[in-house]
């Protein structure tokens, strides 16, 4: 995280349809201090969390050669300025501004949907220190319809749709090469006045870090008419525990988006991020501008 219109299977190719899970759903590792370099010590995926990544998998290989129900791509431009470059502790962590080009994909299927995007921050940075190089940071979230799988019914209330979910992060900068495994459950939530709002549970394995956290998702999209033109107001929120020697975080990244065509959108996004990198005592709060053509 990590769309879609109201349902998965109900969506049009229009320039407010993408990603119900915007850049940086896993930033938390995207930059890791060099000073914690020596913390990547395996590279492996545990059975909690590729059981359920296969399980989803195979949902979607049941449809055989059935076309996609939708499939929406995006690239976007961001530009921000004054990000929290130094810890509390007084170290280097980031660059003060960041220059961010996305590519994004959401697609569905009858059982089932998928996210994937990748973030390419800062590539034309020279190499006078680590720290300045440029970062990729990818995603790829599977949801399985439990329902549609089943057979059953499973809507409750204001739930729709319950899934079973699986996610890899992937980075990749001067210091940092490992993936974040994720898996649980995911819900569909009916709310008044948004395209979709989606809340995700998720098990989390940082590789770099010892032990295990927990990851609490919610992704929205609320399009709105002002004054004759079309917005949007769009983001998510991420809750992480602690993990090993990672203090818990809070990242939220709301943006407000005027379509000015069916396929550009122009806007700003807030970004606030709690305990950046998982850092005690260093917090983030800047705009960004943005840039979007949807396709």
């Amino acid at each position: 995280m990590p769309g879609e219109r109201p349902s998965l299977a109900e969506t049009s190719h229009t320039e407010q349809a993408l990603p119900d899970s915007p850049r940086h759903h896993d930033a938390p590792s995207m930059h890791r201090p060099l000073h914690d370099q020596h913390q990547q010590r395996r590279s492996r995926m545990p059975i909690k969390t590729t059981a359920p990544l296969a399980l989803a998998a195979a949902l979607f290989a049941a449809q055989g050669a059935s076309a996609a129900v939708y499939s929406t791509t995006k690239v976007e431009a961001l530009y921000g300025w004054d990000y929290e470059d130094t810890a509390d502790a007084g170290f280097g962590i980031d660059n003060a501004e960041h220059a961010i080009f996305t590519v994004a994909n959401a697609t569905g299927w009858t059982y089932g949907d998928s996210f994937f995007f990748a973030d390419f921050t800062n590539l034309d940075q020279g190499s006078a220190s680590e720290q300045d190089h440029g970062s990729t940071h990818a995603e790829w979230n599977l949801r399985g319809n439990i329902g549609k799988a089943t057979g059953l019914d499973l809507s409750v209330g204001p739930l729709t749709g319950l899934y079973l979910t699986g996610q890899l992060d992937i980075d990749r900068n001067a210091s940092v090469r490992k993936t974040t495994h994720m898996a649980g459950l995911s819900a569909d939530v009916a709310m008044p006045g948004f395209d979709f709002f989606k809340v995700y549970a998720l098990y989390r394995d940082d590789e770099t870090a010892e032990g295990s956290a927990m990851q609490y998702t919610a992704a929205w999209n609320a399009p709105f008419r002002l004054g004759g033109a079309d917005f949007s107001f769009e983001g998510f929120i991420d809750v992480i525990t602690e993990e090993g020697d990672l203090a818990t975080q809070v990242l939220t990244q709301p943006q407000l988006v005027w379509h000015a065509t069916e396929h550009l959108g122009v806007g700003l996004e807030y970004q606030y991020w709690e305990n950046k990198f998982g850092l005690e005592h260093t917090d983030e709060s800047l705009p960004q501008a943005m840039i979007r053509w949807t396709f």
